[in-house]
This record gives structure tokens, sequence and C-alpha cells, in this order.
């Protein structure tokens, strides 16, 4: 049996997405409204609060991903039905993503926990865009999730810094980071789907 999209990655693609667009769809909605300064005074909060929505939306389903590949590794060691739940929250207990930022040293940690190894590398053999050296996402995504705490911390300074970077708050150049989302949660989905495989025996879903 090969490889089948976990509930997580159906949900991103779906209802993450739309939650992602509403804001998007908003921030168009001001470019209608009349008046002086309306573009600068309405249209920036609003880009704020898509890339924040964009990056929540993204960890979310990090942690979908991460819970489901608990689960499965539960349901493989057949425990008493008792202990399904306790097991479950012993392994999810204490993830970096539960209290941080989905950035990829939280996540190397937190599916390493589970037998991941290796996980930039595994990234960079699926989709070359991940790879090191030479692709791009790595820095793309890097810079996603640090003008996102710029953003979220009021760090006016290092916005301006980011700015000057080229990775602006805008909606338009976080929507152009959306591909680089796509591309890792497809990845680290095939990858948890043959990790778990491998080890257990079982496709997990």
């Amino acid at each position: 049996m090969g490889y089948s999209k976990s509930l997580a990655l159906e949900s991103w693609l779906t209802s993450r997405r739309k939650s992602i667009a509403l804001i998007a769809e908003a921030h168009v909605a001001m470019g209608e409204v009349d008046g002086p300064g309306r573009p600068l005074e309405l249209g920036r909060p609003l880009a704020h609060s898509y890339i924040l929505r964009l990056v929540a939306e993204f960890q979310g389903f990090t942690r979908d991903l991460h819970d489901l590949s608990a689960e499965h590794i539960v349901s493989v060691a057949a425990p008493p039905p008792e202990l399904n739940a306790l097991l479950t929250a012993a392994i999810t207990r204490g993830r970096a993503i539960d209290s941080g930022n989905a950035t990829m040293t939280a996540l190397r940690m937190d599916f390493g926990r589970l037998g991941v190894r290796n996980l930039e590398g595994k990234l960079g053999t699926i989709n070359a865009a991940w790879a090191r050296p030479g692709g791009k996402d790595p820095g793309k995504f890097d810079a996603l999730v640090s003008l996102r705490n710029a953003l979220a911390h009021g760090n006016q300074r290092q916005v301006d810094e980011y700015r000057r970077q080229g990775h602006l708050d805008t909606v338009s150049w976080a929507r152009n980071q959306l591909p680089v989302l796509n591309r890792l949660s497809r990845a680290l989905d095939t990858i948890l789907w043959e990790h778990l495989r491998t080890r257990t025996g079982v496709p997990p879903w």
C-alpha cells in the first residue's frame, strides 16, 4: 500500500487554507474603501493579521501531524485500552510546537521524539527546494517565521530591518510564501508516513 495524505495535511489544504484566505479577502475589500491614507491605515493591520494567521495555521498542521503520529505509535503498541490516552499524552507532553513557533529547530526536536532523524536532510531528498546548499525554501521559511515573531512582539525595529532585507509585512509577500509551506507540509506528511510505516509495519493513515 502506497503513501496517502493524512487528515492533518487534508485540513491544511482545505479548512486551514480557507481560514487564511478569509483575511486576504478582507484585505482586498479594504482596497475598495475610499479616503486618504486608507491603504496604510486599514491595510497594514490586516496584512499583519494575515501573516500571524498563516504561520499559526501551519503550526496547527504540524501539531495535528504529530498528534496523529503519536496516536498511531500507541495504537500499534496495543496497550490496554485504558492506557491509550495516557500514553499518547506522555508522548506529546512538552512539545516545542505547543509553547513556541514551528521553527525548523522545533520541528526537528518534536519529530525527533518520534524517532525521525536528519529531518532537514530528508526534506531536501524529497524536494530540492529544501536541499542544502542551493535550496531557497529554508531561508524563506525562516524569514516568514521571524517576521511573524517581530510582528507578534511589537518589535518595530526588527520589522523595519526585515523590510530592508525584502521580507515585507504585506499580504502579497506573505502569500508568495504559501508554496514554501505547501512543499514543507507535503514533505513532512510523506516523511512521517514512511517513517511510521517502516518502524511499525503498518501504514499510519
